[in-house]
């Protein structure tokens, strides 16, 4: 049976893509660093990269070695994992907001031997695991007993050798957690670079296009821009979500990716400026903007509506971090409220039971798990439909709208099937609440907590009265019978969300549902 992902790994695109950059003086990075605004040509980055790799394999670095990579969006943060591809090492990608025993115990869990960080505290707590340390910084601070990556790329050596060829997977990443604890895994370049080609041909950019990078580099579809913009000559603007409006402004990018709780925060500074939405709109994205993306989660279809109609250029688009992408909103085929058309690549459809999104793609992300140190690969059917544990429909148009997670359907003892996210939002919405979680409860009875932000969480009585009506609105199985207020948002130190800010239900429900002091809703 044929494969696309087999045992036998494939050759690695990035090196020939990293030695490509080393004479192109035209394109750039764009960021800030102590006030100033600095522009390193690819060339200039590449040579850095060339250092800093001789630096690693003077520290004992080598083929098949795993690098922790574990700061915010930053040229350091570029250059630490280009360094990884260019000794043969897979960088283990790590989120900045990981609480810090967990990003330690994920580095060991991946068999590094090597972490960059641009935390002080994570520093100190990677060197007590017994890891060498590098600062993800231009220097450490003081008191920080460390050399940072300025440091390394000063006394690296020659940056230009060229880059070793290679095989096989280039990096760690892990899934969401959502549904269970995360688990890590390996992926290729070709199924990135082969999503980003189609993705080119859709959307229409390419060299000469400005693409603005703000959310953290370790998340995997960030990447897959920022290796394809290396080989197609794309300028490169990095910030984070504080600076994002200002480095739009001042850098006037014509790509920009994103997710649904920024725009919202957008949105609200858009209401909160007073001029008319789409002068405010522009004010924050630039007049160059070409093509905004949006996804990790849903958006709101109706501040989707709302930025179309001040003529910006959003795209939602639907993807897993296993499977990539799978569902495309487009210039030529765009429906707020829906996540666009299945991929033109790829064919997908609905469980006819439980109506689950299934994808059959040849380029699926995962390229192995990793498993006690040890990367062991995935062998994909081409012509299997793979599950996603999403939900969806598809309209007369054929367009895709997903609904929710597989696991946001309940079976109740009765034998009913209850879809909870509607219900969690309209209870959310009826209270005021930051979050809303519908679990069953004893005798198989649902029953929501409600979280709000500290200090600011209503009576009982005023949620039970919020929650009256939504409740009459519902099937009887629906209802629920009892809540609980919880005065705090639920957060990632905790584990009750994820790196990404997703909940994640059954460490919530331990975590706070347990410990819940509940309140029986009447009627």
């Amino acid at each position: 049976m044929s494969t696309t992902a087999t045992a036998a790994p494939r050759a690695c695109s990035l090196p020939a893509v990293l030695d490509g950059m080393a004479g192109e003086e035209g394109a750039a990075f764009l960021f800030r660093r102590a006030g100033q605004a600095l522009r390193v040509s690819h060339a200039a980055c590449r040579a850095d990269a060339g250092a800093l790799a001789a630096a690693l394999r003077g520290r004992g670095v080598g083929a098949g070695d795993r690098v922790a990579v574990h700061g915010v969006t930053g040229y350091e943060w570029v250059l630490a994992d280009l360094a990884c591809v260019l000794v043969g090492a897979l960088s283990v990608a790590l989120y900045p907001s990981a609480p810090v025993a967990r990003a330690v115990a994920v580095a060991r869990e991946s068999g590094c031997g090597l972490a960059f960080t641009d935390n002080p505290d994570a520093a100190a707590a990677f060197r007590a695991a017994g890891l060498d340390v590098v600062f993800l910084g231009p220097e450490a601070p003081e008191g920080l007993d460390v050399p940072a990556v300025a440091d390394l790329v000063a006394g690296g050596g020659d940056g230009g050798a060229p880059a070793p060829a290679r095989s096989g997977p280039f990096t760690v990443v892990s899934t969401s957690g959502t549904l269970s604890e995360p688990k890590l895994f390996t992926v290729e370049a070709a199924p990135l670079l082969f999503t980003m080609d189609r993705f080119a041909e859709l959307y229409g950019f390419g060299r000469g296009d400005r693409l603005l990078l703000y959310l953290p580099l370790s998340h995997l579809p960030q990447r897959m821009m920022l290796y394809w913009g290396l080989r197609a000559g794309l300028d490169f603007v990095l910030s984070d979500p504080a600076h994002m409006p200002a480095d739009s402004a001042a850098h006037q990018p014509t790509l920009h990716v994103t997710v649904p709780r920024v725009l919202e925060h957008v949105r609200w500074r858009v209401g909160k400026s007073g001029a008319p939405p789409a002068v405010a709109y522009r004010a924050v994205f630039g007049d160059a903007i070409r093509s905004i993306f949006v996804g990790s989660a849903p958006t709101d279809p109706a501040l989707m509506a709302e930025l179309l109609a001040a003529g910006l250029p959003v795209h939602e688009v639907y993807g897993t971090t296993e499977l990539g992408m799978i569902g495309l909103n487009t210039p030529a085929a765009r429906k707020p409220g829906t996540v666009g058309k299945p991929i033109p690549w790829g064919e997908v459809r609905l469980d006819p039971d439980t109506r689950e999104i299934q994808v059959r793609t040849p380029t699926p992300f995962l390229h192995g798990r990793l498993v006690d140190g040890c990367v062991e690969p995935r062998h994909w059917d081409p012509d299997r439909f793979e599950p996603t544990a999403d939900v969806g429909e598809l309209d007369d148009e054929g367009f895709l709208r997903v609904l929710g997670r597989l696991r946001d359907f309940l079976v109740l003892p009765s034998g009913e099937k209850v879809f909870v996210t509607p219900i969690e939002t309209a209870l959310a919405t009826a209270a005021g609440a930051g979050l809303c979680q519908v679990a069953p409860g004893p005798g198989g009875k649902l029953r929501a907590l409600l979280f709000f932000e500290a200090g600011s969480a209503p009576t009982a009585d005023d949620v039970a009265a919020a929650l009256a009506p939504v409740n009459r609105g519902l099937h009887p199985w629906e209802r629920v019978k009892s809540f609980a207020v919880v005065d705090r948002m639920p957060t990632v130190e905790e584990g009750c969300l994820t790196e990404t800010g997703k909940p994640r239900r059954h460490v919530i429900e331990a975590v706070h549902g347990a410990a819940a002091e509940w309140t029986r809703q009447p009627g």
